[in-house]
């Protein structure tokens, strides 16, 4: 009966530590145009408006979030980094309102994109 009772447990281990150890998330590649979150979403902001670089720029200087508008999707991402003391600002702002790639690691809970970003670079169109 003994020898039973510790086969059936290591057998649960073993499942319990193939489903739980397979929650490591693959780096993944977001394709799109960096956007001022605010801007995009509350005032409908379009990529022809001539306003729109300048409200992106007040809006980073108020802190506000900048994300990648997923080309294929037209999904948001919110943008931001592994390491605590790096700003996803800081790294995106050159590249606002141009089309680049994201690499990192994506989470998506209740509605919300965010990628946790380790390279940017330029789209090829």
């Amino acid at each position: 009966m003994i020898n039973r009772s510790v086969v059936l447990i290591a057998c649960l281990l073993i499942v319990a530590v193939n489903v739980f150890g397979q929650t490591t998330k693959k780096e993944s590649t977001i394709i799109g145009e960096v956007v001022d979150i605010k801007s995009y979403v509350a005032f409908s902001m379009k990529a022809d408006n001539p306003d729109r670089k300048g409200m992106a720029e007040v809006s980073i200087a108020a802190g506000n979030p900048l994300g990648i508008l997923e080309k294929s999707t037209g999904k948001i991402y919110i943008v931001v980094m592994a390491e605590q003391h790096e700003n996803a600002n800081a790294k995106l702002k050159d590249y606002l309102g141009l089309h680049v790639y994201v690499k990192g690691i994506v989470h998506k809970k209740a509605g919300i994109q965010l990628i946790v970003m380790s390279d940017i670079g330029k789209s090829i169109k």
